[in-house]
């Protein structure tokens, strides 16, 4: 059986949960299945649940590895992402201790901005961000239709940019954009806004239908969190100037109030008249991280073949 015949098989690790997604080279999901990462019982033993759920999947060809960093893609290390607390994790040496096939490591925001580039709201143009914008914030960069790694194959890493004097403590620093905009944040901003309304088992999902159901504070968390989105957002758009910013699971999930403060914000704040029109959901909604993943497959089996 050649490489043709062969599944490609994409991991989406997250800190809440991680998808194991089967798939082809045009890119059709034949098969898609999901389990909590629980990552506070560390590495070890979320990787011996993951090759259990590997060992039943026949002729894989090549697997793609969609998670948080910071990481090193290139040499597939991961340093100890915030939403997943493992400390420093060596995840290409581990798969490839497992696996024969050709296996390759992305950082998640990295390979949602190359699969909206080629598949979603990205295709057209050349220069784009995408937001992660789920349980943490990362940021995939393509300039002139590259993906931007920088020096150290870190670039994107937006999250830990300090976006306010203070505020919840989110990877070490107080007031940093993840700590305002990502799933974990807006869940430590409502407590740290208002600690006798929420407690410390309340999200980002219960705040959102709090805020539907006429929550008066739980809709301020959100104008808030939406406020420094927007911030953001002008800062990317001030330096880069991209043909789009395309948000990811967030924006489909928050209700509107989120986005709309967001834009009213970025309109105030960016020098780019313009740019509140250039801000749009993901078109590949929530399955980006299935088709991130993917995606990722896709590439490494394509480097295998090109020797590179």
């Amino acid at each position: 059986m050649n490489s043709i015949d062969k599944y490609l098989v994409g991991l989406d690790i997250g800190g809440t949960k991680t998808a194991i997604i089967t798939g082809n080279e045009k890119f059709e999901i034949i098969k898609r299945y999901e389990f909590p990462t629980k990552p506070k019982l560390g590495f070890s033993d979320f990787f011996a649940r993951l090759l259990n759920y590997l060992s039943e999947i026949d002729s894989i060809g090549a697997i793609g590895v969609s998670v948080g960093g910071p990481l090193d893609a290139e040499k597939g290390i991961i340093y100890n992402p915030p939403h997943l607390g493992w400390g420093t994790v060596y995840l290409l040496d581990e798969m490839k201790k497992h696996f024969e096939c050709p296996v390759k490591i992305e950082h998640d925001a990295k390979a949602g901005a190359i699969a909206e580039f080629e598949l979603g709201a990205g295709r057209g143009f050349r220069n784009i961000i995408f937001l992660t914008l789920g349980t943490g914030l990362g940021a995939g960069i393509i300039i002139n239709g590259e993906i931007y790694r920088g020096s150290s194959n870190m670039a994107g890493e937006v999250g830990h940019i300090r976006i306010a004097e203070d505020g919840p403590e989110v990877y070490g620093k107080s007031g940093s954009w993840e700590s305002y905009c990502s799933g974990d944040g807006i869940a430590k901003l409502a407590r740290y806004l208002f600690p006798d309304h929420f407690s410390r088992r309340t999200t980002a999902q219960d705040i959102s239908k709090m805020a539907l159901s006429g929550d008066e504070k739980s809709a301020e968390v959100l104008k808030k969190s939406g406020r420094y989105l927007g911030i953001g957002l002008a800062t990317l758009f001030d330096i880069f100037d991209p043909d789009r910013i395309i948000l990811g699971s967030l924006s489909l999930r928050l209700p509107d109030i989120w986005l709309e403060e967001a834009k009213n914000t970025l309109v105030k704040e960016a020098l780019d008249a313009q740019a509140v029109n250039k801000v749009v959901k993901s078109m590949l909604g929530e399955r980006i991280g299935d088709y991130a993943a993917l995606i990722t497959a896709f590439k490494a089996l394509k480097e295998a073949r090109n020797g590179t």
